[in-house]
Parts: C-alpha cells; sequence; structure tokens
C-alpha cells in the first residue's frame, strides 16, 4: 500500500453524485453503444477476475502452508 502511495498520483475522488457521468453514457448510446450489455460484460468479467484472483491466491497459501507442514488455506470460489 505504501508503494502505491509514494509512486501514483491517485487525482480526484469521483463525485458521489455520479457527476456527468449520465452525459456521458448518453453520448455512448447515441454512438450505438448497448449500455447495458457493455456493464453485463464488465459485472461478468470483473467477477470472473476476482475468482481467478482468489483462488490463485489460495494456491499459494496452499504451498507455503505445506512448506511449513500445516494446511491453513481458504476455501475455493467457485
Amino acid at each position: 500500500m505504501k508503494e502505491l502511495a509514494t509512486h501514483t498520483g491517485l487525482g480526484e475522488l469521483l463525485p458521489t453524485d455520479g457527476g456527468i457521468s449520465e452525459e456521458v453514457l448518453g453520448q455512448f448510446a447515441k454512438a450505438g453503444v448497448d449500455i447495458d450489455a457493455v456493464t453485463a460484460q464488465l459485472q461478468s468479467e470483473g467477477a470472473e477476475s476476482f475468482v481467478k484472483s482468489w483462488n490463485d491466491l489460495k494456491g499459494v497459501n496452499s504451498s507455503k502452508a505445506a512448506a511449513f507442514g500445516k494446511s491453513t488455506a481458504p476455501e475455493a470460489v467457485s
């Protein structure tokens, strides 16, 4: 976390009211982008990515636990 803070400019926070997001999404819709399809795809890909990362972490934990002669890895997510 310290590395992120020292090497990354995070910029401004997103406004709590959504800012101009509705306007931007409207422009995408006018250009023919199916916003519902895009959001569904992003949700699905995000969930798949999380599950993969969790299972990768579980594998690392299992191998480290085995090196110490214990099995303390968390359950897999599916």
